[in-house]
């Protein structure tokens, strides 16, 4: 009949070495141990105290393996010593079945207990008694989420056991304090209780309270974003020190861990065989609960990796071992409710969405209940009225109805942001696209200008050299002979005038070649920038160049662009600048070019002043040559600065 009252009000006991009990008993047994104190209780004659004693080990050292044996030890301890009118023993037989009743999750059994503890304890001045009990009350209100209660009756225990000078103990609770305020998401808070409790289980050898501190400093180590190697590590060890220990329970809490830590960073092949043997150590030892957290966590993983079917046949084996806990429910739900949606069944998929709705309803209400610090309610349990005081915290309802709202509202609409989301991925990717496309279009009509551009010149630039320059030279030849011939005829008038139209006939003659240079250089196709850039700014008597870097030649067309550029800034400069000196520089690098073209004449207002056609083509020249071109202007000049990079393929070619 107990056990079925403990498996009745069973809930998830939060991570049993997480909420550790401050002990007050000589020696630890082993499983071994425990038989033979069976064993003596059956077989021999004992005095009362001899009995005593060994009822007090065995409901002790039970809480962690069957906590229906132990509180039936206890029960039979606290009998025999309240009839020998052992104040002492009563204490702690009160004590430890309410350790036992709160391992069981008979929560408000386990306080009625602790209440029958405290004065006897404090009576006696039982130090660590006192500080025992203290830490399991505040483990208490640890579960029914009154952290601010827990911390008293935590801080309260620290400082008994600080003027005892217990390490060991005073370690123990400080872990539990790290515990909390781990789970209000206060890590770094957390951290500073856990260094403190790991420094000094390493300083008396407590190797399983470092194993507690370990599996909480795996989970902070997740939330804090921290490489998955730190948290593996740390669960790993937890895992290594409870095996070693043979801590069955604790252990398959530690592999749970460890499968976490690597599920979470999205290892499913290294977390599945983990949660699997945890699985099988739970089942080992029994513990519905135990089993019920496992098969969730491999639900997950099945879930993670697309393995729809097998996180259903998971979640639903979780159902059935125990769905007492509702943060397990809540997630077994949930898992079964998106499996189902993606196996194509959406009728199941309503159906467990509606429990995960019902379950997150009754996990917002039954949080607000245990925020409370107590709860009127009489019940029955061993002929005992337990009375507990009722507070109200209306805004710890209001926060998890909020929370329980969003939930909802974020399954609900899941799949439609899913969804959302991939649509605009597509018309983003889709934007881009059409506008890479659109400027390859513009470059390519540019420099299918600039192509047919340097064509035409170098057309033009033959048939005025070649056609007509050589008509006007052939002018020139015959027009002597002319004069000879007719010397006789012509009067002296007529003579200067002769001479003056061989004298502009010279003049159309060097302007025709001129023009012609200018339009196609040649000393630019024969010799490069350099040569043909010195010719020009030579022909300019407030014009200097300087060259710098490499003499190598370019590609034809990035050189003609260059020359094209620097021809029409120099040209504007002389046009508008009213500039006394113009300077003109070339920088020639491995794989970039630069060139500017500076004056000291009376500048513009960028912002004021609209570009002409001059500056418009070299910045379409540059576009087209993927380069930059920059200008700054002032009352004291302008300086024009270009640059352009390119690859050894492009200067090639």
């Amino acid at each position: 009949m107990m056990e079925k009252h403990i498996n009745k009000g069973r809930r998830q006991v939060y991570l049993f070495l997480l909420c550790l009990i401050l002990v007050w008993t000589p020696a630890l047994v082993s499983g071994q141990s425990l038989d033979s104190l069976e064993q003596v209780l059956a077989t021999k004659k004992l005095s009362e105290e001899e009995k005593i004693k060994i009822y007090d080990d065995l409901s002790w050292f039970y809480t962690n393996i069957d906590v229906c044996r132990s509180i039936d030890f206890g029960q039979e301890g606290l009998a025999l010593a309240r009839k020998n009118k052992d104040e002492k023993m009563t204490a702690i037989f009160y004590r430890n079945l309410g350790v036992a009743y709160f391992m069981g999750a008979v929560l408000d059994t386990a306080a009625f207990y602790l209440e029958k503890a405290r004065p006897i304890a404090d009576k006696l001045k039982e130090h660590r008694l006192q500080a025992s009990i203290n830490n399991t009350y505040a483990n208490i209100y640890r579960v029914q989420s009154s952290y601010d209660k827990a911390l008293e009756n935590y801080f309260a225990t620290v400082k008994i056991l600080d003027e005892q000078h217990d390490k060991k103990e005073l370690g123990l609770v400080y872990s539990n304090i790290g515990g909390i305020y781990q789970m209000m998401s206060n890590f770094d808070q957390a951290l500073k209780y856990f260094e403190m409790a790991e420094k000094l289980a390493l300083e008396v050898g407590d190797q399983e309270g470092l194993a507690a501190i370990y599996i909480s400093l795996s989970d902070i180590a997740y939330h804090q974003d921290k490489p998955k190697a730190v948290s593996v590590d740390y669960a790993r060890k937890a895992v290594d020190i409870y095996r070693s220990t043979d801590n069955k329970y604790a252990g398959s809490k530690a592999l749970q861990t460890l499968a976490k830590a690597h599920y979470v960073h999205d290892d499913y092949a290294a977390a599945e065989p983990i949660a699997q043997q945890a699985i099988a150590q739970a089942k080992e030892l029994g513990f519905p609960i135990l089993i019920a957290e496992a098969l969730n966590i491999i639900s997950n993983i099945h879930f993670h990796q697309g393995r729809y079917a097998r996180s259903v046949e998971a979640a639903m084996e979780s159902l059935k071992t125990d769905s007492t806990d509702l943060n397990i429910t809540m997630n077994v739900y949930a898992n079964l409710a998106q499996a189902y949606a993606y196996l194509g069944q959406p009728d199941l998929t309503k159906k467990y969405l509606h429990h995960y709705r019902e379950v997150l309803n009754r996990y917002a209400n039954e949080s607000y209940q245990n925020s409370l610090s107590g709860m009127e309610v009489r019940y029955e349990t061993e002929k005992k009225e337990l009375k507990i005081e009722v507070l109200e915290k209306q805004r710890q309802l209001y926060i998890w109805l909020g929370i329980g709202a969003g939930l909802i509202l974020l399954i609900a609409l899941a799949l439609a942001f899913i969804r959302y989301r991939l649509a605009v991925s597509r018309r983003k990717l889709a934007e881009e696209e059409t506008q890479r496309l659109e400027q390859e279009k513009q470059l390519v009509a540019v420099q299918a200008t600039l192509d047919g551009e340097t064509a035409e010149r170098t057309r033009l630039a033959k048939d005025l050299h070649d056609g007509l320059g050589s008509m006007l030279s052939l002018v020139k030849f015959n027009l002597p002979q002319v004069k000879e011939g007719e010397a006789a005829v012509l009067e002296g008038i007529d003579v200067n005038r002769f001479q003056k139209a061989l004298g502009m006939l010279d003049d159309s003659i060097q302007e025709l070649r001129r023009v012609a240079h200018h339009m196609m250089p040649e000393s630019l196709l024969r010799y490069g920038l350099k040569a043909s850039l010195s010719d020009f700014c030579s022909a300019i008597p407030i014009a200097d160049f300087h060259y710098f870097g490499d003499e190598a030649r370019l590609s034809e067309k990035l050189e003609i662009m260059i020359y094209r550029c620097i021809h029409e800034l120099v040209n504007n400069a002389l046009k508008h600048a009213q500039a006394k000196h113009i300077n003109v520089q070339l920088v020639q690098e491995q794989d970039r070019i630069s060139f500017t073209v500076q004056d000291d004449g009376v500048g513009f207002d960028q912002e004021q002043v609209v570009e002409g056609m001059g500056l418009k083509n070299v910045r379409q020249r540059v576009a087209a040559f993927q380069g930059k071109m920059n200008i700054y202007s002032s009352s004291q000049g302008t300086e024009i600065h270009v640059e352009l990079e390119f690859t050894k393929k492009e200067e090639n070619d």
